[in-house]
């Protein structure tokens, strides 16, 4: 079913949810991100925002608990219901892959407590490559497509409906074909692990980890206790971090288990394309190319993985 709304009602539209949610969107500042909105006028919807929405689900910064006095005592980190919308078709699916790796209560409370309002995606750059990598079309609440002077409005679920039930229904049904103009033309890059034209980008890699910051699905993190002088009070805290650094795989004893950056640029690739793969059915990987974008020397592993295909082809 669809539901039909005029580009200039989509203001009225989003401050109606306001009035009875906390309402997430992107908005344009030093960077263009995820954040709660007071007004409509502040919502950016021009492309995808570079920081992702991961953000809303497992904040930098989190605290588990604190102790008193040898006392644990957790913190309430349930949140009360919100509306994110904006989400393109890469978040929503990014969102999916968290799912799998992420089921802790903190996170799962905040899945549960958020309506997902999808926006189709009728800019891709340069960088985009989302076409080749399998992304399904569910998970979200609503969807809008954009056409003409109108949102054509795919209802998803039975919270989604109400959103939207005192808006007319389409008299014709719009999904609309996504362009990309890059493309991964091999996934199955298992066999070219030791091929030496991977130290050709590993080679210009600075390991300062903006790849896994900004990728819309890396969560590795670490746990953080900080004393007070007292020595019986403190917080334990949740903090992100990166397998591109050396520090990660670093055990007691000094050892890293990882310690060239040439085994970890590979392990962010092969983890997206072959790793989660095997596991779960599904990349990893949702070809948003925020890596792409955010990398200061210009790394594409995407061309990479596309240039070993080509000299295959050639043998």
């Amino acid at each position: 079913m669809q539901k039909i709304l005029a580009k200039k009602d989509l203001n009225k539209f989003l401050g109606s949810l306001i009035e009875k949610y906390e309402l997430v969107a992107p908005v344009k500042e030093e960077n263009t991100k995820f954040k709660i909105i007071k007004d409509p006028k502040d919502v950016y919807l021009d492309f995808l925002t570079l920081v992702p929405v991961k953000k809303s689900f497992i904040p930098e910064h989190e605290e588990i608990f604190s102790y008193k006095n040898g006392k644990i005592i957790v913190k309430d980190n349930r949140i009360k219901p919100r509306v994110i919308f904006g989400l393109r078709k890469c978040d929503i699916n990014a969102l999916q892959v968290l799912d799998r790796v992420m089921p802790d209560p903190m996170f799962i409370d905040k899945r549960k407590n958020s309506i997902l309002i999808g926006l189709y995606c009728d800019k891709p750059d340069k960088y985009c490559f989302c076409e080749s990598m399998e992304l399904n079309e569910e998970g979200y609440d609503l969807f809008f497509y954009p056409f003409n002077k109108d949102y054509y409005i795919s209802v998803g679920t039975k919270r989604g409906e109400d959103l939207v039930k005192n808006l007319p229904k389409a008299k014709k049904e719009l999904i609309l074909k996504y362009k990309n103009y890059k493309s991964l033309k091999d996934k199955d890059i298992e066999r070219n692990y030791k091929n030496k034209i991977w130290e050709s980008d590993s080679d210009k890699c600075l390991s300062c980890s903006a790849c896994t910051i900004y990728c819309p699905t890396c969560n590795c993190f670490d746990i953080k206790d900080k004393l007070d002088i007292n020595l019986k009070d403190g917080v334990r805290t949740r903090h992100e971090m990166s397998c591109q650094l050396k520090s990660f795989s670093r055990v007691a004893g000094g050892k890293s288990y990882r310690d060239s950056r040439l085994s970890r640029f590979k392990h962010f690739v092969y983890h997206k394309i072959v790793y989660y793969k095997k596991r779960y059915n599904r990349y990893m990987c949702v070809g948003c190319g925020r890596c792409l974008r955010v990398c200061p020397t210009k790394i594409d592993w995407v061309e990479t993985i596309n240039i070993l295909k080509s000299i295959e082809r050639k043998k």
